[in-house]
């Protein structure tokens, strides 16, 4: 698996990037589908809000997220995809990453689109938009796959901070 760090608007993290003692870093894969189609690409993911974007990660087509988050407890709000978009309930899908200097995997995270994904109107336009969608929950699989997604993270920043398993927890 080859990682691309591209700029800080994609939320990627680079190797020059620093790490503050009130941050943490993440690292998992998303697996994004809609209608059996790989819906990675493009697609963000929102944490926390939907609306500013402070905390999104722009995924490429492989669903690899390497990002710096403030540590505590965060949760997806919004997940923007070129097909549509789905915003989640606040708390639905929760992440807990409570210490700074550590790598917490959050696992391999699968949302199959497919009649859940919602555009909306815009004039004679139709908008992925998601801001004004209504919440709503959909089918998230958490799996631990880590070794792939932590066998490139130490390929490209190396084994220096320790990894732990805290995998995304969905509420019912």
């Amino acid at each position: 698996m080859a990682i691309a760090l591209v700029s800080c608007q994609s939320g990627r993290l680079s190797k020059t990037a620093s790490v503050s003692d009130a941050e943490t870093i993440i690292i998992g894969t998303f697996k994004i589908t809609k209608d059996g189609k790989n819906a990675n690409k493009n697609s963000k993911i929102y944490f926390d809000e939907n609306q500013k974007g402070v905390l999104t990660y722009r995924l490429g087509e492989d669903g690899t997220i390497i990002m710096k988050l403030p540590k505590g407890n965060h949760f997806l709000k919004l997940l923007y995809t070129p097909y549509g978009s789905a915003n989640l309930p606040d708390g639905y899908a929760n992440l807990t990453v409570p210490e700074s200097g550590k790598v917490y995997y959050i696992g391999e995270i699968e949302i199959d689109g497919t009649g859940v994904f919602q555009k909306k109107f815009s004039g004679i336009v139709r908008d992925v938009q998601a801001k004004d969608l209504k919440e709503k929950k959909i089918p998230i699989r958490v799996t631990d796959k880590r070794d792939e997604v932590l066998e490139a993270y130490e390929k490209e920043f190396g084994k220096e901070k320790p990894v732990v398993i805290s995998l995304l927890e969905v509420s019912q």
